[in-house]
């Protein structure tokens, strides 16, 4: 079964990243895109839908590509249509819309997954097994860009309001949490430097040091790790060449998923428990 997916969604993003991703197939095929600007679909290369109803009628999933606030509304209204959801990070802007979103879904019984890309990168994948295989103490991990001042995201409107907390953050904070056990407090301080201290179940505790505004940084991802038996580091500038592998991974286990109809292990729920990490960061 080829499954029929319509991306919600026109911007860089989606343009850059999805659309290309699920028009690739074999497993997928990109039944189409909505926007509430269809001129701006137009740009996307796939058949534009007058309304996000429409879409639905004709896919058997959908990619959202849109706002966090947006996304939450609609992929109630997809859930409740009966489709598959595969969700951007993060789930919503606030805890409520969240809840409310990822209820909704379970209450659906529909598959979910999250867009967390790095889960999905072979390099990634075979740094977490070397963590489970091993005793950690914690560590440390850097988030660092300059994307918010002059890149990619200089001009989008909910990054500019939320902040690079909320468009990187939830990677950071998600491969912590699977690589040292799930994260139950968090202590920050800074602007715009900002650093996060996560305590974990088990003992653990790491920091997390983000910032969106540094001239001439580029993009610096790295974690470092520390055990009783040294210390395992991951640099993603070191996995520069695996794009393919990585969409291919995800574009094949969001499919699955569909096709079993079961949720991903990084589902809705997935996103639920960042949404929280976020907002507890964020009024502390």
């Amino acid at each position: 079964m080829t499954v029929s997916v319509g991306l919600v969604g026109s911007g860089p993003w989606a343009r850059a990243f999805h659309a290309p991703v699920f028009a690739a197939g074999p497993e997928t095929r990109l039944a189409g895109v909505w926007s509430p600007d269809p001129a701006h679909a137009a740009g996307v290369g796939a058949p534009v839908f007058a309304s996000f109803e429409r879409l639905l009628e004709r896919c058997d999933a959908v990619v959202f590509a849109v706002p966090p606030d947006v996304q939450a509304v609609l992929a109630i209204e997809a859930a409740r249509a009966g489709r598959a959801v595969l969700l951007e990070k993060p789930l919503a802007l606030d805890v409520p819309s969240a809840e409310k979103a990822a209820a909704e879904i379970e209450r659906a019984g529909v598959p979910s997954m999250l867009t967390l890309t790095s889960r999905f990168r072979p390099g990634v994948r075979a740094f977490l097994r070397e963590c489970g295989r091993t005793s950690l103490y914690g560590g440390r991990a850097c988030q660092l860009t300059d994307e918010f001042r002059d890149g990619t995201f200089a001009h989008s409107p909910w990054r500019e309001r939320a902040g690079v907390l909320y468009n990187t953050g939830p990677h950071g904070l998600d491969l912590l949490d699977a690589a040292l056990g799930t994260i139950k407090e968090v202590r920050s301080a800074g602007d715009g430097l900002l650093a996060v201290t996560c305590l974990h179940e088990g003992g653990a505790v790491s920091q997390l040091t983000l910032s969106g505004r540094i001239p001439g940084m580029g993009k610096r991802t790295i974690y470092e790790l520390y055990g009783p038996h040294g210390e395992l580091r991951l640099d993603l500038a070191d996995l520069a060449g695996d794009h393919e592998p990585t969409r291919a991974t995800l574009r094949a286990e969001f499919a699955e998923a569909v096709r079993e109809w079961r949720p991903h292990a990084i589902d809705v729920h997935r996103g639920l428990h960042l949404q929280r990490l976020l907002a507890a960061i964020k009024t502390v």
